[in-house]
């Protein structure tokens, strides 16, 4: 099989899982498998990458110089603990050595400029794929794999300019990955590629968003046609509830993208949805495995919807600590530009929607938002909305959840939300918000925050998930 295999930031966070990756990797390859192996940064390393140009940007010189101290440290004590062989070792320590002077260098001329663009920035919170790519390389190398350590450019991954969240080019990326990686794949080599980060048609460097890893992992699979991409994480697979609400959860098998797009947006972060969607788009198979248990099959997730009789509901899965914005008046009814202004304004503020819900009335329309994100919300809906005679109010409420049942047996199924809502009722749950897709795949409703364990419990229960 060709298999392309991600492996996150937690599963080389030091030497230990270093070496755990490798031996994974040596295990499948020994069994003839021409693999492809995408990297995240080590854990935590992005966002101290981010929080280090921001102070940058403010000339702070020597938190720089500290930064650039324990990175070095901290990604050399990680070699040492997982590469035995001495001259491999200095190899990759000198590797990763160079590339920490040049995100030194980086960060100085920011500092000196005092300036942090969205390009630069794509270029200094790059820099934990480009340590990690070498790092895992040379773990590769002291258990007898030759290997080659690329970044997502020169893997060949091609994106447009939309710094900090680039979309690829898939016709021309496709041909260059091809271009890159069939040649090694055929010498037996394996690709050690940097993920989330890629490049634009000029070379300069771009990054895929949050979750890019798993992105960059679909993307190289669409372009070489690989039989299965292979998410390692620190699960079993995907699972019918977070196992830590309810006990008697279970691995879920086989799931389609569509049911785990829906799974991963409403809280199941074990798969990003981009790195899904793309994975459904060019017919894919994505598979989550458990760095735990290498042997076992996790949970295959692929285009074809699997309904058992009677298997109705696949997941039950929540958010929590969510904020519930209503922009009302009784002028809202008949304007349905106002609807599509309200969501313009939380785009231009960067603010997520998670659910949107509006009464038939048309007198009230209620958005679902991370809690972060709440306040300023409200403030920028007041400042454009209020001064108009549409809007009368704008209401921020705090201490909640969403909770989302999903799945593909509900199509065309008669009576699932009257059960899912008379299961609440039992539990005395109160509802303040419901939407339900037109794909009849996902039912989700707002509850108090409080109240979101028992309601996961009672639903996962009332549907039999855990047997």
């Amino acid at each position: 099989m060709k298999i392309v295999m991600k492996f996150g930031g937690v599963s080389i966070a030091d030497g230990d899982g270093l070496r755990r990756v490798g031996t994974i990797v040596k295990k499948f390859h020994k069994d003839g498998h021409k693999l492809v192996i995408v990297t995240s940064a080590m854990h935590n390393m992005t966002d101290s990458l981010s929080e280090i140009a921001k102070r940058a940007s403010r000339g702070d010189k020597k938190a720089v110089h500290d930064f650039r101290d324990a990175v070095q440290a901290r990604h050399k004590k990680a070699a040492e603990a997982a590469i035995m062989d001495e001259h491999v070792l200095t190899r990759t320590i000198a590797s990763m050595d160079a590339r920490v002077d040049e995100l030194n260098n980086i960060l100085l001329g920011i500092a000196h400029i005092g300036e942090l663009t969205p390009r630069s920035k794509d270029f200094v919170i790059g820099y934990g794929e480009k340590l990690s790519a070498p790092l895992v390389q040379g773990v590769l190398e002291d258990l007898g794999i030759t290997s080659k350590a690329l970044t997502g450019g020169e893997a060949g991954i091609v994106t447009d300019d939309r710094f900090g969240d680039a979309a690829p080019l898939m016709n021309v990326t496709t041909h260059q990955v091809r271009q890159a990686l069939d040649p090694l794949l055929e010498e037996g080599i394996v690709p050690v590629i940097s993920g989330f980060i890629a490049s634009t048609q000029e070379g300069v460097q771009t990054t895929l968003g949050r979750g890019g890893s798993d992105y960059t992992a679909s993307i190289i699979g669409a372009a070489i046609k690989a039989d299965e991409v292979w998410a390692w994480k620190d699960v079993d697979g995907l699972m019918t509830a977070n196992p830590k609400i309810v006990k008697s959860a279970k691995m879920i098998q086989e799931i389609s993208f569509a049911e785990a797009m829906e799974l991963a947006h409403f809280g199941a972060e074990v798969v990003h949805p981009k790195a899904l969607e793309c994975a459904a788009k060019y017919l894919r198979p994505f598979r989550v495995k458990s760095l735990h248990d290498p042997e076992g099959k996790g949970t295959i997730i692929q285009s074809e919807v699997k309904v058992k009789a009677g298997n109705v509901v696949k997941a039950i899965t929540n958010i929590n600590d969510v904020s519930l914005i209503t922009v009302s008046g009784a002028s809202m009814v008949g304007t349905p530009r106002l609807a599509a202004k309200v969501l313009q304004i939380l785009t231009d503020e960067d603010i997520d929607v998670l659910m949107i819900s509006q009464s038939s009335s048309e007198e009230s329309i209620t958005l679902a938002i991370p809690k972060a994100s709440g306040a300023n919300a409200q403030n920028a809906l007041e400042l454009s909305l209020l001064g108009s005679k549409q809007v009368r109010e704008v209401a921020i409420e705090d201490g909640l959840s969403i909770v989302a049942v999903v799945g593909a047996g509900m199509k065309g199924t008669p009576g699932v939300a009257a059960r899912v809502f008379g299961t609440m009722a039992g539990n005395e749950v109160n509802i303040r918000a419901i939407a339900q897709g037109s794909s009849e795949l996902n039912i989700s409703f707002i509850i108090k925050k409080v109240d979101a364990k028992k309601a996961v419990e009672a639903l996962h229960a009332d549907f039999k998930l855990g047997e």
